[in-house]
């Protein structure tokens, strides 16, 4: 029997996956063997044609504060000169981990993220990319060898571009991060309350808390993505 497959397609430096990837991996041992993530690549900087800022990303922390304290969300430490200017190699990186298997997928979508927003690392470099595939293959089945091959020749760079264009273009997807089941159905941004942010100003005008609980929402989607295989 087949395990039931949800696409979750998200950008590497929208702070709304790295909270869905941490919530995620709170619930994933339960689910782990019954469904599988497939990460698609939904590059902000392609559908706006320019790199994510450093101000908005440290803008919309005080949020995110908020909304999950736990989150290892903090202020950029590293050099200036050090900000990523494109996450496109990050996402060949995601591509090569996955190709060889769902749990090096999810350990490279959970580890790039909290590299950039936890602990201020320049992903777009390829040393960093190669000592990020080091830590994920202590946790997860991941040729090193296979892995640097692949990213290096470029192998995933047409296909990371291609599930970009498919997210923002034909399927029209609301936002990252967005989960499409295996019926079709689509839910964006799941458990994460009313926001009010305004992009332009770097200014937070309201956020009202999600009435519920955050994680038995998240159950309830891969519970979904299982019964909806079926």
């Amino acid at each position: 029997m087949s395990i039931p497959s949800l696409e979750v397609y998200a950008s590497l430096d929208c702070p709304y996956a790295y909270l869905a990837t941490y919530r995620l991996r709170q619930i994933w041992p339960d689910y782990r063997g019954k469904v599988s993530l497939v990460w698609r690549a939904l590059s902000l900087e392609y559908v706006n044609a320019r790199p994510v800022t450093k101000p908005l990303i440290e803008a919309e922390r005080s949020l995110f504060a908020q909304i999950e304290p736990a989150l290892p969300y903090t202020p950029w430490s590293a050099p200036e000169w050090l900000w990523p200017t494109t996450m496109w190699p990050a996402f060949e990186a995601l591509a090569c981990a996955q190709a060889q298997s769902p749990e090096a997928g999810f350990e490279m979508s959970w580890a790039l993220r909290h590299a950039f927003f936890g602990q201020s690392t320049n992903i777009a470099l390829r040393h960093v990319l190669l000592d990020i595939a080091k830590r994920v293959a202590e946790k997860a089945p991941l040729d090193l060898a296979r892995f640097e091959a692949d990213w290096d020749s470029g192998r995933y760079k047409e296909s990371v571009i291609a599930e970009s264009r498919r997210g923002w273009h034909e399927l029209r997807l609301d936002g990252s991060v967005t989960f499409v089941l295996p019926d079709g159905e689509r839910v964006t941004n799941p458990a994460l309350g009313e926001i009010d942010f305004d992009e332009e100003q770097y200014v937070l005008r309201g956020y009202t808390p999600f009435a519920g609980d955050p994680l038995a929402s998240y159950r309830k989607l891969l519970d979904r993505a299982i019964a909806s295989a079926s």
